[in-house]
């Protein structure tokens, strides 16, 4: 099985590319500094297949044998080394993983579907030997990143490479800097739509499913920078290691790799300082979040006091009209008559004949009122300051 690799190998006094099969660059390459770019396709899992060339490069780089199961392809980061011994005592090798989650536009779509995104998974394999080969090995790196690592070995200094193993990793990681910067300057985008499309119309219409996607982007970018920071401060630690272990090394080598480390810490503060942009962009949009929740619910509220109070009209129309109709129904009174009931006529008198037809007003009609208003009145009151004694009662 072959692989396609595009490489930069140090000649003289600058960086040459070339294109050959993975495989046949390392068994024949020499022992300048060279990095190179390759596909991981062919890499990932256990096929019978790959397996010679996971061989080759587990006994080239050093790496763990399970360095190709799906425990370590699926991971969000991780970094790892291990020092040679005897005639290798020298020999330095490190393996170590970014993931860096990139969104692009998809036009004509409504947000947050007009972007969509990748992951940049990227792998990392070096292998280092004062008087022997130097190599680190890319894999499914951007052409963004292989741009930006070419562009920073025109200015990297040789000595570096001869002196220091993590003058591979100074390159790499100041180019993976540039894909968060990307990276994160696309997602506050993404929170800063949000911010200015919150509603504000009088009837909120909030998209929580939209909202909610936005915060998966910003979450997961909090998360792979959070995991860079932490491995780039155990390369770090590792790197300082080695200096503070090499007392006898000459002060030229030791200046060499205080430089490198101090590369390193540049890099490492400038990732760290896109996590605290993340994790404010995080806090930020939790807010919009929030503050979508309380506008719909204060409007429900509102909604709420208005059918209450419509409530209580009735409420009180009711009650306006209910002892009254209480009375009445209590004394079962006739106040008025026709007079053609029972044969009576509204004199008195006997009328054979049916008597009188018209209206008659009892004159017992007083008594509806006397007790009519008084209940009425009280009751109106009473619902007037209904609240009031509630609440001086401790009911509500």
């Amino acid at each position: 099985m072959s692989i396609k690799a595009k490489i930069y190998e140090r000649r003289g006094d600058g960086w040459v590319a070339m294109d050959n099969d993975l495989e046949g660059y390392l068994r024949s390459m020499s022992n300048e500094p060279s990095f190179i770019f390759a596909d991981s396709k062919s890499l990932k899992g256990n096929e019978a297949t790959s397996a010679p060339l996971h061989y080759m490069l587990q006994h080239f780089y050093g790496m763990p044998n399970d360095i190709w199961t799906k425990v370590h392809w699926e991971s969000n980061g991780y970094y790892g080394c291990s020092d040679g011994r005897d005639e290798d005592a020298d020999r330095h090798d490190t393996w170590f993983r970014f993931l860096v989650k990139q969104l692009f536009e998809k036009p004509g779509k409504a947000f947050p579907q007009d972007y969509d995104y990748t992951w940049d998974k990227l792998g990392f394999f070096t292998t280092w030997k004062k008087s022997g080969r130097k190599c680190m090995l890319c894999l499914d790196c951007p052409e963004d990143l292989v741009k930006n690592m070419r562009k920073s070995l025109d200015t990297a200094s040789r000595d570096h490479f001869v002196v220091d193993p993590y003058a591979f990793h100074q390159i790499a990681v100041r180019g993976i800097v540039n894909l968060y910067d990307k990276s994160i300057w696309k997602i506050r985008d993404v929170v800063r739509t949000v911010e200015k499309t919150r509603p504000k119309a009088r009837k909120p219409d909030v998209d929580y499913d939209h909202l909610h996607e936005a915060a998966r982007h910003v979450i997961h970018s909090t998360e792979t920078l959070l995991v860079s920071t932490q491995l780039l401060e155990q390369m770090m630690l590792r790197q300082r290691d080695r200096v503070n272990w090499l007392v006898n090394a000459p002060e030229e080598e030791k200046v060499c790799m205080r430089q490198v480390g101090d590369n390193l810490m540049f890099y490492h503060g400038m990732i760290h300082a896109f996590k605290c942009r993340s994790e404010s962009m995080q806090a930020r949009h939790q807010n919009e979040i929030q503050l979508a929740f309380n506008t719909v619910a204060q409007y429900h509220s509102h909604v709420a006091a208005v059918d209450s109070a419509a409530m209580k009209v009735i409420a009180a129309l009711t009650a306006a009209f209910l002892p009254a109709t209480f009375v009445s129904a209590i004394f079962s009174m006739s106040f008025f008559n026709n007079g053609g009931d029972n044969g009576t006529s509204a004199s008195g008198g006997d009328g054979g004949g049916g008597g009188d037809e018209g209206w008659s007003l009892s004159d017992k009609f007083w008594i509806y009122w006397a007790f009519a208003i008084p209940l009425t009145v009280a009751t109106i009151v009473l619902l007037a300051f209904s609240s009031k004694i509630m609440r001086r009662l401790g009911m509500v």
